[in-house]
């Protein structure tokens, strides 16, 4: 699906390579893909283009359900996006594990520097 220059200059959409993918997920320790209750989240899923190939490494060594009801979450706010992803995964576009929401919208964000915590644990 092409994205209008507009929308992509609204959204700040960006569509991770297939090369890229790749070499995100070898730098992924293989003990993780091989742990079945190793979890993964993908905030900003865009339609799915790291998440497939994380479920295909995934399944490798789990069954498929396994993979896709415990072990890969993911956000993503543009609807279309969201369908796509979840037809891709092969999930209904109601499974809790893959919502249609913006992660960018919160309240409070752990870890920044405004609300680092690691004042309060020194």
């Amino acid at each position: 699906m092409t994205k209008s220059k507009q929308r992509i200059k609204v959204t700040g959409e960006v569509f991770t390579p297939d090369i890229v993918v790749q070499k995100l997920l070898n730098q992924i320790p293989e003990e993780k893909f091989q742990n079945p209750e190793s979890t993964f989240l993908d905030n900003s899923a865009g339609n799915g283009n790291f998440l497939f190939a994380l479920k295909q490494r995934l399944c490798q060594y789990h069954p498929e359900e396994h993979v896709l009801n415990n072990m890969i979450y993911a956000v993503e706010m543009m609807s279309d996006n969201h369908k796509e992803l979840c037809e891709r995964l092969g999930v209904t576009v109601d499974h809790p594990h893959y919502v249609c929401y913006n992660a960018l919208e919160y309240d409070y964000c752990f870890g920044n520097k405004k609300n680092d915590l690691t004042d309060f644990f020194s």
